[in-house]
């Protein structure tokens, strides 16, 4: 968020001839970037064309951790950088598309609780006008035709089989994951699939659930393969998120279009994701007919299937180029 846009701007420096440039619509940028640095730095071709800006997160919203070494003050004020780069983003842009109501909703309530700290500020206003002219626009999600078209599994199973498919970092709750997996699986006979990406530091709890529940883990770790990942998908009965945060639910969503029943807390984006008649669902309160929960399920993230949400967004930024005062030529 600090030098994306340069590099950006470098890269398409060296990329050779500005000429076709001439015959560009629209740029479109996401929010791990500063689209005002990148907006003013852009070749006098591209400053004509319409900015769309897709917020895919909001930093106003997003948990942090302490950093060993850096005192908790310091590291706030970071904090607060990237989250008002992503106001001035906005501010930057022509439109505005938001990829929830729930990223809209937290970054509303983030920034305006920033902004309260500068109480002789004139921007008060500012970001409700941000999200009054914004757009929601579901991420695209490609399912494999043999998924697409399983739209139902059997009944549920016994042992029912849950898979975790989140990265292995604070943000998506490892502890939590860990506290879940021993309280119930005994109980409730829970056999699990844990999947998502490992990085360097892999959290305790992680490390602590393989070693006390080896023989109830079905598979271990990150899915190279997607047809591979889609296969253990479609195998598992529940899809559990214990996320601090998630404002979108790629990996969720994948799992329920699969066929797995949400075990989701009611908050975040999920409600989302999720008709009323099948959240808080789990496995202490599994419904009685499964398969109608999941075609309902599966009929509501509809627009989510890659072809549907593609269209939207592109039905936005053609809406935009055509009511621009200044289209591309």
């Amino acid at each position: 968020m600090r030098i994306g846009s340069l590099e950006l701007l470098k890269e398409l420096e060296s990329s050779g001839s500005q000429k076709p440039l001439s015959k560009i619509d629209a740029v479109f940028a996401t929010s791990l970037l500063n689209l005002a640095d990148l907006r003013a730095g852009l070749p006098k071709p591209l400053q004509q064309p319409p900015v769309v800006f897709y917020l895919h997160e909001n930093q106003a919203a997003y948990p942090t951790r302490a950093i060993q070494g850096v005192p908790s003050q310091q590291q706030a004020s970071w904090d607060a950088q990237f989250a008002l780069t992503n106001l001035t983003s906005c501010a930057a842009a022509d439109l505005v598309v938001f990829n929830s109501n729930f990223n809209r909703t937290s970054f509303q309530r983030g920034l305006d609780e920033l902004l309260a700290h500068s109480p002789d500020s004139n921007l008060r206003g500012l970001v409700s006008e941000i999200t009054q002219a914004s757009q929601i626009a579901w991420p695209p999600v490609e399912v494999p035709a043999t998924i697409q078209a399983a739209t139902s599994k059997q009944a549920l199973k016994e042992p029912s089989l849950v898979v975790w498919p989140h990265r292995w970092e604070h943000d998506k709750g490892p502890n939590e994951l860990l506290e879940t997996a021993l309280r119930w699986s005994e109980h409730l006979n829970l056999r699990w699939i844990v999947l998502g990406e490992s990085f360097r530091e892999v959290p305790p709890a992680m490390r602590q659930m393989k070693e006390q529940l080896a023989g109830r883990i079905e598979h271990w770790g990150y899915a190279a393969d997607r047809s591979d990942y889609w296969g253990l998908l479609q195998k598992a009965d529940w899809v559990l998120s214990t996320a601090k945060h998630e404002f979108f639910g790629l990996a969720v969503c994948e799992a329920l279009m699969a066929g797995c029943l949400p075990w989701l807390p009611d908050r975040l984006s999920y409600p989302e994701l999720v008709p009323e008649a099948s959240r808080r669902l789990s496995p202490m309160n599994p419904p009685s007919h499964p398969n109608e929960h999941r075609s309902r399920i599966i009929k509501h993230l509809e627009p989510a299937l890659a072809d549907k949400a593609v269209a939207r967004i592109d039905d936005l930024i053609e809406s935009l180029v055509a009511n621009h005062p200044n289209p591309a030529t």
